[in-house]
């Protein structure tokens, strides 16, 4: 395996990464300054594009966390039966 600096995505949980790249879309840790695929340097203007990204899928895909709620509370009621 290759070093965790070098590919952070693999030691982190991807639940940290909320941002997309605004060159190749990687999924993008709040924080970073570099992305780790293509190595794109953000600027000012790039976190502005990511965050309002982030925000406009954020109210877009709220499904998927009901699905994750709902996931949860199937297998803690199956454990309990």
């Amino acid at each position: 395996m290759k070093n965790k600096k070098e590919y952070p995505y693999l030691c982190e949980s991807r639940l940290s990464y909320i941002y997309r790249c605004i060159k190749c879309g990687a999924f993008i840790k709040k924080g970073m300054h570099v992305c780790y695929r293509c190595e794109h340097a953000f600027s000012k203007e790039d976190v502005d594009i990511m965050i309002k990204q982030y925000r406009k899928n954020y109210k877009k895909n709220w499904h998927h966390k009901l699905y994750f709620v709902v996931f949860i509370t199937t297998i803690i009621c199956a454990l309990l039966f």
